[in-house]
């Protein structure tokens, strides 16, 4: 055990220190909890000495320390870009992934489904402020599948779905505001986000498709 509090001391000073959620916290005290339970299941019969139970809520409180500072620093190191990244964008990005994730579920990826630019962009007319660019970028190897509305930190989004072989990239469209992150790529739970603003819009690229497919599809898409 002498080597534990070494561990979670190298890892406290090389971790950010970000607030776990309380359900984190919760999830990682019921495994150490768990962990001591199994130790003293073992030896049933030295749990009731005072010295078995001081050492094993002294490996408990440790456990649980790990478990929280290993969880959180994870969480904070999958949302880490290029030089750091401030609450407000990691929050976004978080949402971004999010509204992914859920599209994937069945039935909630498209509201106009149609490869025919002519046929989704008229869609969002009087559904949204902003009238996303719909570009036909088939040939580049990027069907257009459909869109659809969402909301995401705060605000309606227009969201574009294109296709890339197995893959779906939602290109999320909002009109651009102060304090943008500048244009650059972010992982964040294993996904892939493409940010970039361009004519007074915000554009977010999410997708579980490699970075250089998201860059080959910006780069096909402001063309």
């Amino acid at each position: 055990m002498s080597e534990l509090p070494d561990l979670h001391k190298a890892m406290a000073e090389s971790l950010p220190v970000y607030e776990a959620p309380a359900a984190l916290r919760m999830w990682a005290i019921e495994q150490a909890r768990a962990v001591d339970q199994e130790s003293l299941r073992d030896a049933p019969s030295l749990a009731s000495m005072p010295w078995v139970r001081a050492r094993s809520f002294y490996k408990w409180r440790t456990a649980a320390g790990l478990l929280i500072a290993a969880a959180v620093g994870w969480g904070a190191a999958s949302l880490r870009p290029a030089g750091g990244t401030t609450p407000g964008i990691s929050a976004t990005t978080n949402q971004l992934v999010d509204a992914h994730v859920r599209s994937l579920l069945p039935s909630h990826l498209l509201d106009v489904e149609s490869t025919d630019r002519h046929t989704v962009k008229p869609w969002f007319a009087g559904k949204t402020d902003i009238a996303p660019p719909v570009v036909d970028l088939a040939d580049k190897g990027f069907p257009l599948l459909g869109g659809r509305l969402d909301y995401v930190d705060g605000h309606s989004a227009a969201v574009l779905i294109y296709g890339r072989r197995l893959h779906k990239i939602n290109l999320f469209v909002w009109r651009s505001t102060t304090g943008e992150p500048p244009d650059r790529s972010f992982a964040v739970r294993g996904y892939s986000l493409l940010h970039w603003t361009r004519g007074g819009l915000s554009y977010w690229a999410v997708s579980d498709a490699a970075e250089a497919e998201l860059e080959a599809f910006r780069d096909a898409y402001v063309q």
